[in-house]
């Protein structure tokens, strides 16, 4: 049963559920293992997949906004908080595929416990499916957020930059990111230097910078071009030529 529930957990049913039953009580632990694998490795990419579209879907969203709003739009924001919820999806079926790759029947058995695993989500193979560049050489930092607490955390802090962002007075491009102005206030200026040391200690591949100075506070974000799309999604994109600040 705890076998049966694993699989459930992981999105595995109908006749791939029989099948793997059936291996599963034929004592075959490494083709149960082996099938096992098969499938959750499908079931992965096709939920990257998902993330990565459901990021570029808030970025675009959030351009064709333009700056007439300072933060994500409502219609933006519920993208991302979408693309939180598959990254959760992404990092169960990412730990069950480590699991499953491990040598077969230890101490545990990895058929058994591998929905019981949980790493931190990765969306490389991914993007490169997106865009065309399958066959270019993977050197780039991944998109990986390994915030404790699971999916209500990756929410919490989603609101809580929204509430940030939202009082932002202008945005301008920034190289390899955005750069939003702030008036000057000593507790806004605690909460983006709070806010973007939580953010990086989970998200390693964005660099912020503050900036004090007479006409106010600047904070720019950047990332590599593997996960700009993230930048734009989650923090919004510069103001286009002709739009109200």
């Amino acid at each position: 049963m705890r076998f049966v529930d694993g699989a459930e957990q992981l999105g595995i049913g109908g006749d791939d559920l029989t099948g793997i039953v059936a291996l599963f009580d034929g004592g075959d632990c490494a083709a149960v293992q082996q099938r096992m694998a098969q499938l959750v490795n499908a079931r992965l990419a096709a939920a990257e997949l998902r993330v990565v579209e459901q990021i570029e879907l808030a970025a675009r969203v959030q351009t064709a906004a333009g700056g007439n709003i300072p933060g994500l739009s409502p219609v933006a924001a519920g993208l991302q908080t979408e693309a939180t919820e598959l990254t959760a999806v992404v990092a169960r079926l990412q730990g069950a595929a480590h699991r499953l790759a491990q040598p077969p029947c230890d101490e545990d058995c990895q058929c058994v416990t591998a929905a019981s695993v949980v790493t931190a989500a990765r969306i490389p193979a991914a993007r490169a499916a997106l865009t065309g560049a399958g066959d270019a050489p993977v050197g780039g930092p991944d998109i990986v957020c390994t915030i404790d607490g699971g999916i209500e955390a990756m929410r919490g802090r989603i609101d809580q930059w929204q509430a940030v962002l939202d009082r932002a007075t202008g945005r301008k491009p920034a190289d390899g990111g955005v750069s939003l102005t702030f008036a000057h206030d000593p507790a806004m200026t605690v909460d983006l230097a709070r806010l973007a040391a939580a953010e990086y200690a989970c998200c390693s591949f964005f660099t912020f910078t503050l900036t004090v100075g007479p006409a106010g506070m600047r904070f720019t974000v950047t990332a590599p071009p593997e996960a700009r799309d993230v930048v734009t999604a989650v923090f919004g994109t510069a103001t286009p030529a002709g739009a109200r600040a």
